[in-house]
């Protein structure tokens, strides 16, 4: 490689750097660049203000599980519904606004942890309804008739109408109620007979949502609309009326659709919620922990003091045994903790305390693809080979041993991610990400730092690079 595209390279490579460690500490950067803003007549601009993301165990929440009964659901449907569970699981903690909250089954466990969280209590309620699905038909007219006419009443004794009245004054009157009743009742149709519910389209192109009952359901549903032509039935999840629709005839064979000028994505979400809805899986808390914020903080900052520790004690390790060499090293090394820290925040990763472990480990594996290739470039100067050929000869001699190990790294970690726990996964994640990090810092950085030195006055110098 040209000497002057090695420097081009530097140049990138540093700059690059630069603003990766502007992004991962914004705080530092930003004030410079304030005051280079105030000094000089232009406007550049600062690094966003984004912190990593830390989970349960760092800045402290709610860690719950949560055992699902499985008795009334067939083998092969009980993956499904467990997805599904977890999918509407999901949601409800989207109520607590944690970007990072995270939702896992785990055979006939959902694990629920929740980051941040200090109302535990709050967060057991909202999670542990277990959803219903069921249809209403509007009530006989004799009830609808005395709904209407107490609803007069109250409007009499107010002196004035329901919509001038304020709802202390109505709250005032005896059998206010009447007035928030829903005029629909209940059926004996609910989610325990629906088969199946999925996004379809009418012949004009919009978006439907078809349902499909069991032979008991098409029973029941047959029934309900021969009574009722004419007349709305509403469908409700949770208790709560998610489409009203007119029974235009009687519905036969158990196939019924839902209508109502929707958009895709909300009709992709009526019938996810439905099919949630129509098997609901009961869920028992069995088990609940709260980590403190304050031990959260402790951890952190032992991690970080470990991390800085572990990189010193490499770096001392480098420069002694390998010199010159190790100092390049030792550089590479900054460059693959900056790299490193800037997926962090971009990806993003969650951090956990066992992917700061996995990150202190990394530093330490992150240098053992140099001391393969040092090791070699000393027996090839040894034997009165130039710095540049004695480089290309140890990264050529030591690729093979640099991949075979990284690659069953990168598998074993592979396996942790999608068999471990949430825990485990963090490490898991922190390794995959270093493994592909290192060796761009191993066999690009160092390579290109050392090979600034090639026919240089130092590459001469023997003694230092050996």
């Amino acid at each position: 490689m040209d000497k002057t595209l090695v420097k081009i390279c530097l140049i990138y490579l540093f700059l690059g750097a630069v603003l990766a460690a502007g992004y991962v500490f914004p705080g530092q950067f930003n004030e410079r660049i304030e005051e280079i803003n105030e000094r000089i007549p232009l406007t550049l601009r600062t690094f966003p203000e984004r912190d990593f993301q830390l989970g349960l165990d760092l800045q402290g929440g709610a860690h719950l599980v949560y055992q699902a009964d499985l008795l009334e659901v067939e083998e092969r449907e009980r993956g499904d519904r467990m997805m599904a569970l977890r999918d509407l699981i999901e949601r409800r903690v989207d109520y607590f606004g944690i970007g990072e909250s995270l939702v896992q089954v785990r055979g006939d466990r959902l694990i629920v942890e929740l980051p941040g969280v200090r109302d535990q209590q709050e967060a057991v309620e909202a999670i542990g309804e277990t959803p219903f699905l069921d249809f209403r038909v509007l009530a006989d007219e004799e009830t609808l008739r005395e709904q209407e006419e107490k609803i007069l009443e109250i409007e009499e004794a107010l002196g004035k109408s329901i919509e001038e009245a304020t709802l202390e004054e109505i709250t005032q009157i005896e059998g206010w109620e009447a007035i928030f009743q829903d005029p629909f009742v209940p059926t004996d149709l609910t989610g325990r007979y629906l088969e199946r519910a999925q996004l379809n389209f009418d012949q004009m192109g919009r978006p439907i949502v078809s349902l499909r009952f069991d032979s008991e359901g098409a029973q029941i549903l047959e029934e309900i609309t021969r009574d009722n032509v004419g007349q709305p039935m509403a469908t409700y999840l949770d208790g709560e009326q998610i489409q009203v629709a007119n029974i235009q005839e009687v519905i036969r064979g158990g196939e019924a659709q839902i209508s109502g000028g929707f958009s895709i994505e909300e009709a992709r979400e009526i019938a996810r919620n439905l099919q949630i809805g129509a098997l609901p899986i009961p869920i028992e808390l069995i088990s609940q922990r709260s980590v403190g914020p304050t031990l959260g903080e402790r951890s952190l900052e032992d991690s970080i003091i470990a991390g800085v520790v572990g990189l010193i004690m490499v770096i001392i390790f480098m420069v002694f045994y390998y010199r010159l060499s190790g100092v390049m090293a030792s550089l590479s090394l900054i460059f693959y903790l900056i790299f490193l820290l800037f997926l962090f925040k971009v990806v993003p990763i969650t951090m956990t305390l066992s992917g700061i472990a996995g990150l202190v480990l990394s530093i330490g594996m992150a240098i053992d693809a140099n001391i393969l290739i040092f090791s070699r470039m000393k027996e090839e100067m040894r034997d009165g080979a130039s710095l540049k050929d004695a480089l290309e000869e140890g990264i050529s001699r030591a690729w093979p041993s640099i991949r075979d190990a990284n690659i069953t790294t990168f598998l074993v970690a592979l396996i942790l991610f999608f068999v471990s726990s949430s825990f485990v996964r963090g490490f898991a994640t922190v390794l995959l990400l270093g493994i592909l990090v290192s060796l761009f810092s191993s066999l690009i950085v160092t390579r290109l730092l050392i090979k600034s030195f090639e026919n240089g006055f130092l590459s001469r110098k023997k003694r230092i690079w050996l």
